[in-house]
């Protein structure tokens, strides 16, 4: 995600006075205010190493691609954790013993399902994403997102002859929604259904949902999400959000970079789906391929041309969503952490029909073709692009409400982020808290002050401020008690070199982290309490208070 912009990476970013919610006047948009808080973290599981301790790339010398942390919606409440190189383990929450409950990794030795799965190339590919179904105590349905390499040798379905609970007999590839300019992956959404959740290891079927292709092998689908507020008899029960990267193409100069626009192609979208072919049946119709459903409230269903599963698009790399319900406002929001390409990293609302402005725009500020920003506009409007020739009015482009940029004090890319609304740490309750995936920096933005930002096409901002961490080092000998960090980088390189990683710092680099890469993630279980994954050292950490930072 960052190693392609190390030669466009530009230090110094412009400097805009503009309207914000909560920022000082004539401060840099989206600088962070100085550290007044620190958040306490604990260890808590560390994954199975599959990658190398000798390795020094982003991908080989990771410990483990620990990528997404769920918790199952049934009694047992189990933990779910994916490896980006295939495994889906099962987490015991009380003895931090993880289980291999499914493997898509068949590639060339490997011993997994999917003989094209690609995981070399040390971004977001693999075993992406998982999600599970809002009925899956009763149906035992989840999710998941991989990434094919088109050349790989092998064929499409699954081989369960080391998952041998898996049925395989009725499982068929589908037909892959067309990218203009020509594909070499494939991203690849797969509806599981476990016969008996009690089980440590998958048995019951698989039914591929769809097949997206991709330009290039950067910017996958990244994501896919539920709306947690849905209930059943509601328009949004059971109605997937899928979020699709551009695959590169927005970043390019030649046509396809206006396909993150086109509404005749799913890249650079959020997708919005109805899995279930029983579900909703009077008020959708049934996709192309037969193999899911699509809501008629979809904003154009109506647009020829269009993909109809299109919610919202014009951006880049959505990498991660959240919901976030609000129990006291009654209220409940879809939020993209979206990662940048020149200049800015940023938070979004995702609303219905919206244009976020990639390739056009980036952050507050208007993208050009050779990837200098400017000024936006005074007649700030976007053709729509229905595809490479035709186009259907104009629109009014949608701006973050959080932004920080690549340079010191800032990063590489956003990690994700999340409301916080548990009850082990009250002191962020309503903060909106997020983080850097090169640097392991960590910031809070209070939600309120998000939606107050929230104003469409406004370019405001909501104020961010800059979070340290205090951790107790469990291998440190003599023992120095709980420290005060300035991110999470020193705590992932202790935890790298305690599990036997041998580069001098971190593994992999960034254009503003340097040498060392922490691979920062962040998770959420059920009850809303926040966890770090660092994918380094292969640690999932849980934030266990803040204190001031200066204590």
């Amino acid at each position: 995600m960052v190693r392609n912009r190390a030669r466009l990476f530009a230090v110094a970013a412009l400097a805009v006075t503009i309207c914000t919610i909560g920022i000082a006047q004539g401060r840099k948009a989206g600088a962070p205010a100085k550290a007044e808080l620190a958040l306490q973290i604990a260890d808590f599981a560390a994954l199975p190493i599959t990658g190398s301790p000798d390795g020094t790339g982003n991908n080989a010398g990771s410990l483990a691609r620990v990528n997404f942390l769920r918790e199952e919606p049934a009694p047992t409440r189990r933990f779910f954790v994916n490896d980006l190189t295939g495994p889906l383990y099962i987490l015991d929450r009380n003895t931090k013993t993880l289980t291999t409950y499914l493997d898509l990794n068949g590639r060339g030795t490997r011993q997994g399902l999917f003989d094209k799965l690609v995981t070399e190339s040390g971004l977001a590919s693999g075993f992406i994403s998982f999600e599970f179904d809002p009925d899956y105590a009763r149906n035992g349905r989840f999710y998941s997102i991989h990434l094919e390499e088109l050349g790989a040798p092998g064929v499409l379905s699954p081989d369960n002859a080391t998952f041998p609970g898996l049925e395989v007999a009725r499982y068929t590839p589908t037909p892959p929604i067309q990218v203009p300019g020509g594909a070499d992956h494939e991203a690849v959404v797969i509806e599981w259904t476990d016969s008996n959740i009690a089980d440590s290891v998958f048995e019951g079927t698989a039914r591929e949902l769809l097949r997206v292709q991709l330009n290039g092998r950067i910017h996958p689908m990244g994501d896919l999400i539920f709306n947690p507020a849905a209930r059943r008899g509601d328009p949004d029960w059971r109605v997937l959000y899928v979020a699709c990267g551009d695959g590169g193409s927005g970043d390019q100069r030649t046509d396809i970079r206006l396909n993150p626009q086109r509404l005749d192609t799913v890249v650079g979208k959020i997708l919005r789906i109805i899995p279930d072919l029983a579900e909703h049946t009077d008020a959708s119709t049934v996709s192309e391929n037969g193999r899911y459903r699509i809501p008629r409230d979809n904003p154009f269903v109506s647009t020829a041309g269009a993909r109809k599963e299109i919610w919202a698009y014009g951006l880049r790399n959505p990498h991660r969503l959240s919901w976030d319900v609000d129990p006291v406002r009654r209220e409940n929001h879809l939020i993209a952490t979206v990662i940048g390409f020149r200049t800015w990293e940023t938070v979004v609302f995702i609303h219905k029909g919206a244009n976020y402005g990639y390739p056009l725009r980036e952050g507050i500020e208007m993208l050009q073709v050779d990837g200098s920003l400017s000024k936006v506009p005074d007649l700030d409007t976007i053709p729509v692009h229905v595809t490479g020739e035709i186009t259907s009015g104009t629109i009014a482009p949608t701006y973050p409400v959080v932004q920080y940029g690549h340079g010191q004090g800032g990063g590489d890319a956003i990690a994700g982020g999340f409301v916080y609304r548990g009850a082990a740490v009250p002191g962020l309750r309503g903060k909106f808290v997020f983080g850097d995936i090169s640097t392991g920096r960590l910031w809070y933005a209070d939600f309120a002050k998000m939606r107050a930002a929230d104003g469409g096409s406004a370019r405001t901002l909501a104020e961010t401020h800059e979070l340290r961490v205090r951790w107790d080092d469990p291998h440190d000998s003599p023992d120095r008690g709980t420290q005060l960090y300035p991110t999470v980088a020193a705590v992932v390189e202790a935890g790298y070199h305690s599990r036997g990683g041998k580069d001098p710092d971190l593994p992999g680099s960034g254009a503003v982290s340097g040498n060392g890469r922490v691979d920062l993630r962040l998770a959420t279980d059920r009850a809303g309490e926040l966890y770090l994954l660092s994918k380094s050292d292969g640690m999932i950490r849980a934030v266990t208070g803040i204190a001031p930072a200066s204590r």
